[in-house]
């Protein structure tokens, strides 16, 4: 017996979810299809760009009240220059924030799902000119249009043959959950050194979201070392809130950058990291995934209003063409940060340096940039 919608999602992380919360402002019967998530605690968090913020209070999901604003931000760089430091603030743009930092499990609460299928697809059926998910326990849900929101491996993808280009960029990104002596009072710090990079997302308090970015063999070393040497060597290349301690399991994942240029092949679109993948600089992953959604929101919506065919060639193929542009810059953008971020060679510290030295210099460069970055 196949089970009939009219859009089903593959994955219940938070893109699935709001994939889903946007389907059904649309009055759309979706079903979203994973493995039951994990019942431990999430210790990541995922900064919300005002836009993001404003596209979910269209869909009626406020994330303020477990939100920890992020008013300020400073980027550091050391260097031949010695440290030079820079500060951004969100009313230099007009805006109460430059982020809204939320944890996962909290962000996922905010968007339940109320139709779901607990179990891992293992493939995709067209017999009938439509796709049928199939499960791997045997269930079959046919639907005029298919989500992959199953992250960057996406069997989804895969199967309906959109091919990613992904490019290793020898880096990985050593992520914990940590305690600070010192309160951060929302200030959010990137520090970038000979190593790579620090970064401390202020959670609550005085708790905070600790990134660091290195060489793939740099964070394995770090990794392999005891939770308190750890939080010795991140407290002395940032000091700025006194000593440190790991609350929580840490992860390590490689960096890769790269895009499906044509997301959406027979009745299947990818969004979020099933799309596209940044490293973690910039604040822009998640928030480029809400950009797919609210696009695919946007196109579908016109659609519904006419009666069309949601899953159509043309009408992913408009959504293909909204999101193009957009993507290109940003994930050049990012890709561009990344490379010249964390080299530890001298001539390219030196030339970070002067780059963020001038923009003390030029405050409407400096605005231009916040405003592009927030936009």
């Amino acid at each position: 017996m196949v089970m009939q919608a009219d859009a089903v999602i593959v994955g219940n992380g938070p893109t699935g979810r709001l994939a889903y919360r946007a389907l059904r402002d649309l009055g759309l019967d979706a079903v979203v299809v994973a493995p039951a998530p994990n019942p431990g605690p999430d210790p990541r968090t995922t900064a919300l760009l005002p836009v993001s913020v404003a596209a979910l209070d269209r869909l009626g999901v406020d994330v303020r009240p477990a939100a920890t604003p992020l008013p300020e931000l400073t980027i550091q760089t050391t260097g031949p220059l010695g440290l030079v430091s820079e500060r951004f603030s969100a009313a230099d743009v007009d805006s109460a924030y430059l982020a809204l930092n939320v944890p996962i499990g909290d962000l996922a609460a905010l968007l339940p799902l109320s139709d779901t299928v607990e179990a891992a697809t293992c493939g995709i059926d067209y017999a009938g000119g439509r796709p049928t998910v199939i499960t791997e326990t045997g269930e079959r849900i046919g639907a005029r249009l298919v989500i992959a929101a199953d992250g960057i491996a996406s069997p989804t993808r895969e199967a309906a043959q959109i091919r990613m280009h992904r490019h290793p960029l020898g880096l990985s990104a050593y992520c914990a959950p940590v305690t600070l002596e010192s309160a951060h009072g929302g200030l959010c710090i990137e520090r970038y050194d000979d190593v790579g990079s620090v970064t401390v997302i202020p959670v609550g308090e005085r708790s905070g979201s600790l990134i660091s970015i290195g060489t793939t063999p740099a964070v394995e070393r770090l990794a392999s070392r005891q939770a308190t040497d750890i939080a010795a060597a991140i407290a002395g290349r940032q000091p700025a809130y006194g000593s440190l301690k790991l609350t929580g399991a840490a992860a390590v994942f490689p960096l890769s950058i790269g895009w499906a240029t044509s997301p959406a092949r027979r009745r299947v679109v990818a969004v979020g990291e099933a799309a596209h993948t940044v490293p973690p600089i910039g604040a822009q992953g998640w928030n480029m995934a809400v950009r797919d959604v609210m696009a695919l929101h946007g196109v579908l919506s016109e659609t519904v209003r006419v009666g069309g065919d949601i899953g159509s060639a043309s009408v992913l193929g408009r959504y293909v063409r909204n999101r193009r542009t957009d993507l290109v810059g940003r994930i050049s953008a990012v890709g561009l940060l990344a490379g010249v971020a964390t080299n530890p060679i001298a001539p390219v510290q030196l030339a970070r340096q002067i780059g963020l030295g001038a923009l003390s210099r030029l405050p409407g460069l400096k605005r231009g940039l916040m405003r592009a970055g927030l936009g």
